[in-house]
């Protein structure tokens, strides 16, 4: 599965989601834009309105990351 990022200098990057060292968290960069931090070198390549819509994104992210790996272990 490949996931769309952006680099710290704002470049779009697209990685293997099982090759992304994974350490998640929002931020608010204006009053209007919320951001999934997926490590401290890349983000989503999305913008969110609301804290809980980027939350609700980041935690469907952890749980194709999760099906991934339970995928590989049964193979």
């Amino acid at each position: 599965m490949l996931i769309n990022l952006r680099d710290r200098a704002n470049k779009l990057v697209v990685k293997d989601i099982l090759d992304i060292d994974f350490d998640m968290s929002v931020e608010s960069i204006d009053e209007d834009k919320y951001y999934v931090n997926i490590n401290n070198i890349y983000r989503l390549d999305e913008e969110f309105i609301t804290q809980s819509d980027a939350e609700e994104r980041m935690l469907r992210i952890a749980g194709a990351r999760n099906h991934l790996e339970e995928e590989l272990r049964s193979y």
